[in-house]
């Protein structure tokens, strides 16, 4: 992919966030105390070097004691990923070093992923009075200079950076954006990928060209590999600019690969239920950044693309700096507050996030499930009364459903299954007469908390029904087939429905141990031993998967491998009334038949 070569910036930026380069000796970067203490003594000669001795050294001590001080726990700071408090500490820093670029400028990427913006251009300011020619320096410096509406310097700025893979990428699109501020387009600018010429479409578009949009929409399809992503921004050109029929096909098209997609899910149903030409509000709508108002918000576009591109790439230090730039330039978009948010927690940062995500507005089309996101982080930090009272409060309040289904499904994780089964069955009664296939989930979900709870013949109507909507849905078809072999029963649909999962998911080991383990109820135990071993090898420290090998090397007759399985087994388990079943086995063998492994409890 021809996007991939310009991601080089991951190891401009992760070098200079992750590396440990600057834990140096404080003597290193302190300044000379001796040399101030001779300027200020007024001493010369042998008589004053004694005396600048004796006079300078504690202020040395001090010095080097507050050096290291702030540095360490500014270096600590940023190890729990507080980048506000280790730019803080290292801020203190700041005048006491001879060579301190290299400081300022770890402190100007702490500010920005911070979200201190202003910060990060003084320092960026800071550099460049040095003579530092650094990409980010000058972006941040163009950047700041579009925020104040001072194209021409923005532009010296941009055409300052130093030739490289990053300048080559970003280059154009913000000087192509500047430039749209003069009412023009420079078409030399962009290259061939879909990403510069989406911007192109967006410069059309934000110059009132609809049909010179549509010509670049019509060019981005000739371009390969193109993703599905790609062809739903085509599709997006294609509304914007008023040709709804040709955005329609592509919209469908992305619908029938990602069907979990509440986004483009209302721009079909706008296309469907709306007729004749769409207004600027509908299309606003279902297209929050296409119609874009100011070459400051263009500018934020190709911000937060970088940072989608960062985090596709699994670089969440990275995307922090880029959203927070596409935020300083554009403070609603809600894109980046979830790329934002998402590497905060991928950080560890879960308040940080929850505080971007609780900004977003009640009237977004997103808030609902933002609030969600925000019980799922509360319940990820051990809150989960909280988490349940302020998705029970979105319930009440919108008679939103999903709230309800993750009240049950945080129960269920507890594993308070009648908890969770009451709040399922009163999101289903909520629905009426008839579960819809987009809240199939709630019929597999409620089907594994009726299986838990022992009640088979409910979990399997459930289990069934959703796999009418989910036919191919792998983990659906395991714990069908699973739950048929547990209980004796559908043995042959059971093995069909475990190997068509396994077809989808060969290295899962959970559905390779439940074909093995259908093949043990069968009585075909050589056949079970080797997809249980399979099995094993991938999930070596789940105690069921140890126990169901356990029992099939004991009915081959390999009685002493089937001790070494269950002795494993027992050394695995999380709960009391798993082992003794197990240790009874161990001391009688497998004739102690209550000692069978129940239903797969990690399944």
């Amino acid at each position: 992919m021809m996007i991939k070569k310009y991601l080089g910036l991951l190891s401009v930026v992760t070098s200079l966030t992750l590396g440990g380069a600057l834990l140096v000796p404080a003597n290193v970067y302190a300044k000379d105390a001796a040399n101030e203490a001779v300027g200020n003594s007024g001493q010369a000669g042998k008589s004053s070097e004694k005396t600048v001795k004796i006079q300078t050294a504690p202020l040395q001590d001090e010095l080097r004691r507050g050096f290291a001080s702030n540095y360490l726990r500014s270096h600590f700071a940023q190890s729990r990923n507080d980048w506000s408090a280790a730019n803080r500490y290292l801020g203190y820093l700041i005048g006491q070093a001879s060579r301190e670029d290299e400081l300022i400028k770890r402190s100007m990427i702490l500010a920005l992923g911070a979200g201190e913006f202003d910060t990060a251009v003084k320092r960026a300011e800071r550099l460049d009075g040095l003579g530092e020619k650094d990409s980010l320096v000058l972006m941040v410096l163009s950047l700041n200079s579009l925020i104040n509406d001072d194209a021409r310097l923005a532009i010296t700025y941009l055409d300052d950076m130093p030739a490289g893979d990053t300048t080559e990428f970003i280059r154009p699109l913000l000087k192509g954006w500047v430039l749209a501020g003069d009412k023009r387009i420079d078409s030399t600018l962009f290259n061939d990928t879909p990403l510069h010429q989406y911007h192109k479409a967006l410069i059309a578009l934000y110059l009132d060209n609809k049909e010179q949009a549509a010509q670049v929409a019509a060019h981005i399809l000739t371009t390969e590999p193109l993703s599905l992503a790609d062809k739903e921004r085509v599709g997006d050109i294609y509304l914007a600019s008023g040709n709804r029929d040709k955005a329609l096909p592509l919209y469908e098209e992305v619908k029938e690969a990602v069907k979990e997609n509440h986004v483009l899910n209302s721009k079909l149903t706008m296309l469907k239920n709306v007729t004749g030409e769409l207004t600027q509000e509908q299309l606003d709508s279902v297209l929050p950044f296409v119609h874009v108002r100011s070459v400051q918000e263009g500018a934020a576009q190709a911000m937060y693309d970088m940072a989608y591109l960062l985090y596709i790439e699994q670089s969440s230090t990275s995307t922090r700096l880029f959203s927070n730039m596409a935020l300083a330039l554009d403070g609603r978009r809600f894109d980046a507050r979830l790329l934002l948010a998402d590497s905060l927690v991928q950080a560890g940062r879960y308040h940080e996030a929850i505080e971007h995500l609780s900004s977003i507005d009640e009237n977004h089309p997103s808030y609902l499930e933002t609030q969600r996101y925000i019980a799922d982080l509360m319940a990820q930090m051990d809150d989960m009364e909280g988490a349940r009272r302020l998705l029970n409060a979105l319930f009440l309040k919108y008679n939103d459903v999903d709230s309800l289904i993750q009240i049950g499904d945080l129960y269920r994780q507890e594993e308070n299954y009648k908890s969770a089964l009451k709040i399922y069955n009163k999101a289903a009664n909520f629905m009426g007469s008839e579960i819809p296939e987009e809240y199939w989930y709630l019929l597999y979900a409620r089907g594994m908390a009726s299986e838990r709870e022992g009640n088979w013949k409910s979990a399997e109507a459930d289990l069934k029904a959703a796999l009418v909507y989910r036919p191919n849905h792998p983990y659906l078809l395991n714990y069908l087939g699973y739950g048929w072999a547990e209980q004796g029963l559908e043995l042959e649909q059971s093995l069909e429905l475990i190997k068509r999962a396994l077809q989808m998911r060969p290295e899962d080991g959970y559905i390779t141990d439940s074909l093995g383990w259908v093949y043990f109820m069968q009585g075909q135990f050589e056949q079970a031993v080797p997809n249980l071993e399979a099995a094993v090898e991938l999930l070596p420290y789940d105690s069921t998967i140890n126990d169901h090998l356990g029992d099939a090397y004991w009915k081959v007759g390999r009685t002493t491998e089937a001790r070494f399985q269950w002795e494993r087994a027992v050394n695995y388990a999380t709960s009391e009334d798993d082992i003794a079943p197990i240790e009874r086995k161990l001391l009688y063998g497998l004739d102690a038949k209550e000692g069978l492994a129940g239903i797969g409890k990690s399944k």
